[in-house]
């Protein structure tokens, strides 16, 4: 059975009654195409693939669109359109990687030093044993037209990839196989009393679920459609969903050093809580642009960024961000502090890096 379904972000805004509202805003133009959706098997494992087209290689690869970057020890690697990959062990001097597949790559996450995993459209998981240099490809559905929009391993053998309509991957022999799986989600009994026709909604539709983070204690977040917010305590067994302060679509969530959590996404809207959720404190953004991702720096200053050139930068933990105004409004998919502090972010204009005294991160 097969059905067409319009791939575009929805926001259920308040202000309208609980109507569902359908925006247009592009996500770094990885998120919002029409896709073709079939059934396909639970189990994927490697000898099922068919033959890979490799990523082409191109002179200026580094200025192209790269949506996500991270580091282990001394190996960096960054991601994006048309299955480019990058690595470096400084963060300043980049090589194009060998990559079996022209997909665009949403995420990267680097395990240790020798061990990763990318994720992108067309369901696609690229894992690599040589600190980025060379990758293979672990799974593919491309009649799915589904993109997996992040990527979370535990060690070089259990990880979670999630992504578009509720998908939600996982493995536990370092990907050579990869089960379909259904996040097992526990509601409380008030969230269950206070549910409304918003929640009626959801449930016609699995929701994208669109970032996946750890905090420093261990345990696990996803942001996801429609305001909603998950915590596992058990590595992603079991998830918790935690009461949420707003509807909208988040795309991104950041544990902080303190125990504090911050979500962020459409509309500028950024939220903070210190008790999982039970209260929140809505964060004045100075922007309606959508926020997409974020770090804590070593000194504890917390930077968001998104489209539009966005860069928040806040100094008290998340209760109040200041916006940067960029010269160029280009948008800022990802950032990473390196080890001797500079910032490198990537994005529309590929990879660039930047002394924190440069981004105007002093406090005034």
């Amino acid at each position: 059975m097969q059905y067409i379904r319009a791939f575009l972000l929805t926001d259920i805004d308040s202000k309208n009654s609980g109507r569902m509202v359908i925006k247009k805003d592009s996500i770094l133009c990885f998120v919002f195409c029409a896709i073709l959706i079939i059934a396909f098997d639970s189990v994927h494992s490697n000898e099922s693939l068919p033959t890979a087209e490799h990523a082409l290689k191109y002179p200026r690869v580094d200025k192209s669109l790269l949506l996500d970057i991270d580091k282990a020890g001394s190996t960096y690697v960054s991601a994006g359109e048309r299955g480019h990959i990058l690595w470096s062990n400084d963060g300043s001097t980049w090589t194009q990687a060998e990559v079996p597949t022209r997909s665009t790559l949403t995420a990267v996450t680097m395990v240790d030093e020798d061990h990763g995993w990318a994720v992108g459209h067309d369901a696609v998981i690229l894992n690599t044993n040589d600190g980025g240099r060379t990758w293979q490809r672990q799974y593919y559905a491309p009649e799915e037209e589904t993109p997996l929009l992040d990527v979370w391993f535990e060690n070089i053998s259990r990880g979670i990839a999630v992504g578009a309509y509720g998908m939600y991957l996982l493995t536990e022999d370092g990907g050579k196989t990869w089960e379909i799986s259904k996040m097992r989600i526990n509601r409380s009994s008030e969230m269950e009393s206070t549910a409304d026709a918003s929640d009626e909604l959801i449930d016609f539709y699995d929701l994208h679920l669109n970032a996946i983070a750890e905090s420093a204690d261990r345990i696990l977040y996803i942001v996801a459609e429609a305001g909603k917010i998950y915590s596992s305590s058990d590595k992603g067994m079991t998830w918790n969903e935690l009461p949420s302060p707003y509807v909208g679509s988040f795309f991104g969530v950041l544990p902080l050093e303190n125990g504090a959590l911050l979500v962020f996404g459409l509309r500028g809207n950024i939220y903070r809580t210190e008790n999982d959720g039970k209260t929140w404190e809505k964060i004045d953004s100075n922007t309606h642009n959508i926020i997409t991702n974020g770090i804590q720096l070593a000194d504890g200053i917390i930077l968001l960024t998104g489209l539009g050139g966005t860069l928040l930068v806040s100094h008290d933990q998340g209760h109040v961000f200041k916006l940067i105004a960029k010269k160029n409004r280009s948008g800022i998919a990802s950032l990473i502090e390196t080890d001797d502090g500079r910032i490198i972010v990537t994005g529309d204009n590929g990879i660039n890096s930047f002394e924190p005294q440069n981004l105007e991160l002093k406090n005034d």
